[in-house]
């Protein structure tokens, strides 16, 4: 190798080696399960976490670090692959491949458990307890526990994907492989928007009151929407070729998107202009485990901090950096 290329191998070796220390670690990291998780969620305040794994569904106490219920769904050995909390905090859901199952969080008493026609892909919970589980036939079921009334929405023609249901639940948005993103209201079914993107979905989400949408796709696509007009107000600065959200959530009154990927990456995004803020990296344990984590969920936390959830059960306390 001449002298040149051999300047550029280091210059371009030293140049990988700051972009990696810019890069802050966690500010705390607690295991919240020795072994890996098939599900996690944690909730709009951060204080709770629901975990399933081969052992059950734990809903952890996050502010006193330690388990508070430790329920088991069916009869067989647990295979819960989703899970979600109210945004009230008063509702955990979990969700099996066949079943789903609504529990109390105040005594951990269950509400209720119901087998599915079809293979169950997402759920997601409202603060009454009514909830949406997406199926793989391209249909959503929402079903409200104060009325006793069950909808199958068939809006979809193939899988769906992702669901999320406004707090008050009044309104539901659904992304399906056919690349199609729908608002729809919860009580008549009646589709309100209809949007559609370049590939696959494989998230969409809600702010807590309800008034952002967010949307992304297979091929890296990330868009944030106004609710009640359609209009899109930024999509996310995405520079790699493809990236996947696998978690996102609006914190701080809706001025930011919080995400994370199946590939340790955290990421802080601007809402009106979707500039990315800050990234981070997800830890692995030290011993024997998976050499890469999926971020299961993410929240605000105390001060100027967030929180991520991962598929090694570790969660993690990140500092938001100043802004200059």
């Amino acid at each position: 190798m001449d002298s040149y290329r051999l300047m550029q191998f280091y210059a371009v070796l030293l140049f990988t080696l700051l972009l990696g220390g810019c890069s802050p670690g966690p500010q705390s990291s607690i295991a919240l399960l020795s072994e890996p998780s098939y599900s996690a969620s944690l909730s709009e305040d951060g204080k709770f976490a629901l975990i399933s794994n081969k052992d059950g569904i734990y809903f952890w106490d996050v502010t006193a670090a330690q388990p508070r219920y430790h329920w088991i769904q069916g009869s067989r050995n647990n295979d819960v692959i989703a899970t979600a909390i109210s945004p009230n905090n008063q509702y955990a859901i979990t969700l099996s491949n066949d079943s789903v199952a609504l529990w109390h969080t105040t005594d951990g008493s269950a509400v209720g458990w119901w087998s599915l026609s079809a293979t169950a892909q997402c759920v997601s919970v409202a603060n009454n307890g009514q909830f949406l589980v997406g199926l793989a036939d391209g249909s959503v079921m929402a079903l409200n526990l104060q009325q006793q009334r069950l909808i199958k929405f068939l809006g979809h023609t193939e899988k769906v994907n992702s669901v999320a249901i406004s707090a008050d639940g009044s309104l539901a948005l659904s992304g399906d492989n056919n690349a199609a993103v729908l608002l729809w209201h919860t009580g008549n079914a009646q589709i309100l928007q209809t949007w559609q993107m370049a590939s696959r979905i494989l998230k969409v989400t809600m702010s807590a009151d309800a008034s952002l949408l967010f949307m992304s796709d297979s091929t890296g696509n990330g868009w944030i929407r106004d609710s009640h007009n359609g209009k899109k107000i930024s999509n996310l600065k995405i520079h790699t070729r493809q990236m996947n959200f696998s978690s996102a959530r609006f914190i701080q009154q809706n001025t930011r998107l919080l995400t994370g990927t199946p590939a340790r990456e955290l990421q802080l995004w601007q809402v009106k202009s979707g500039k990315k803020i800050a990234a981070w990296q997800v830890s692995l344990p030290e011993r024997p485990f998976p050499q890469s984590a999926v971020v299961y969920s993410v929240s605000q936390w105390t001060g100027n901090s967030v929180q991520s959830l991962s598929s090694t059960s570790l969660l993690e306390r990140w500092q938001i950096p100043e802004q200059r």
